[in-house]
């Protein structure tokens, strides 16, 4: 069943329903009018994050759900105490719903601040 608002929208702007005399930019206002904008959604994204400290860095993984904030995905692995590379891994691969493709992008992506870390000693200057 059509809801009554839809269905007067619907016959208003049926051909055979409309007046003889009336002009077709009359015909097109009213139909710009019956638009409705529809919002694109943003998909939710992954999102590593870093905590640099001077003998330690931490790593972990956020998903960011837009309009809403973000989910912890997994708790922060820190280097070198552990292997937190390998511990990242372990957690996107538990995961089905991450592409393998993002695996690849986000462990690449750890590895490089890793690397950045180690090289600068633990300081940020």
């Amino acid at each position: 069943m059509i809801p009554a608002a839809a269905a007067a929208a619907a016959t208003e702007l049926a051909p055979e329903e409309t007046p003889t005399g009336v002009a077709d930019s009359e015909l097109a206002q009213k139909s710009e009018k019956l638009r409705v904008g529809v919002k694109s959604v943003q998909k939710p994204r992954l999102v590593l994050k870093f905590i640099w400290m001077e003998k330690n860095i931490g790593l972990g993984l956020d998903q960011m759900i837009p309009g809403h904030g973000t989910v912890p995905l997994s708790p922060y692995y820190f280097w070198p105490r552990k292997d937190a590379w390998e511990e990242l891994k372990t957690t996107l691969e538990s995961k089905p719903w991450i592409s393998q493709k993002k695996m690849i992008i986000l462990l690449n992506q750890a590895t490089d601040i890793i690397n950045l870390w180690q090289q600068s000693g633990g300081n940020l200057s």
